[in-house]
């Protein structure tokens, strides 16, 4: 189970993906390479979330997004992450459970 600020998850995602902002480039040059590197930056940082919520915690999560409040994601390992830009990609029903989302989210560090 996963938190967006006090809102649960029904239960763990059902994929997590953490994609690092590399500020590495690799310049293509008539005898060779060279690298432009500024090295890693935190805060552009994403997680990447699909997960399932409850019809009402779906509503609440989408308020947020609407809102464009910053958010505290707590991972299922418990691990707080705070200040956090939530940002809302797609979402799905259960075909079976209509009344339980299939939530696909970023959160950004900024």
């Amino acid at each position: 189970m996963i938190y967006i600020n006090d809102i649960p998850s029904f239960r763990d995602p059902e994929s997590t993906e953490y994609t690092f902002d590399n500020r590495i480039e690799k310049i293509e040059l008539i005898n060779g390479n060279a690298v432009q590197d500024y090295g890693h930056v935190e805060s552009g940082d994403v997680y990447s979330v699909e997960c399932m919520f409850t019809r009402a915690n779906y509503l609440r999560v989408l308020q947020l997004w609407k809102a464009r409040e910053f958010v505290t994601y707590t991972d299922e390992a418990g691990i707080v992450n705070e200040h956090m830009r939530l940002v809302c990609r797609r979402v799905r029903r259960d075909k079976n459970f209509p009344n339980y989302y299939y939530l696909t989210i970023e959160l950004w560090r900024v």
